[in-house]
């Protein structure tokens, strides 16, 4: 598992190296919470829909925060995205390097506006 994200995040990494120098990427920051209860560890993608031509943005989620700008992040460009969540307990262990997945990925379709860089996530519990 550590591999898979560690693979994932240096691919997009190597993504903005071949942004021109001239594109700006926009910050998105907020919280992800689970069943009302800050996500521990995770990442969030901002994958571009079609037709959107900007770049795939991504963050780590610690104590239920996250934000684009960090230095394990990528901001965006604003347009249609398809936003990824995937929560972890944070309780780490051997090819867990975030601990145990809390729930399935999360998906939303969001319009992200780069003047609005606020957006947060409540994430509801599993029906028993």
């Amino acid at each position: 598992m550590k591999t898979v994200y560690a693979a994932a995040l240096a691919g997009a990494l190597g993504l903005v190296a071949g942004c021109a120098a001239g594109d700006r990427l926009y910050g998105v920051s907020g919280t992800v919470t689970y069943d009302n209860k800050p996500v521990p560890r995770g990442v969030i993608w901002f994958d571009p829909e079609p037709g959107n031509k900007a770049p795939q943005g991504y963050a780590l989620i610690a104590d239920g925060k996250y934000d684009t700008n960090g230095k394990d992040g990528r901001g965006v460009r604003g347009g249609a995205y398809l936003v990824r969540v995937e929560g972890f307990d944070g309780k780490v262990g051997p090819e867990l390097p975030f601990g145990n997945r809390l729930f399935p990925e999360y998906q939303e379709k969001k319009d992200l506006d780069k003047a609005n860089g606020k957006l947060d996530f409540d994430i509801p519990a599993k029906k028993k």
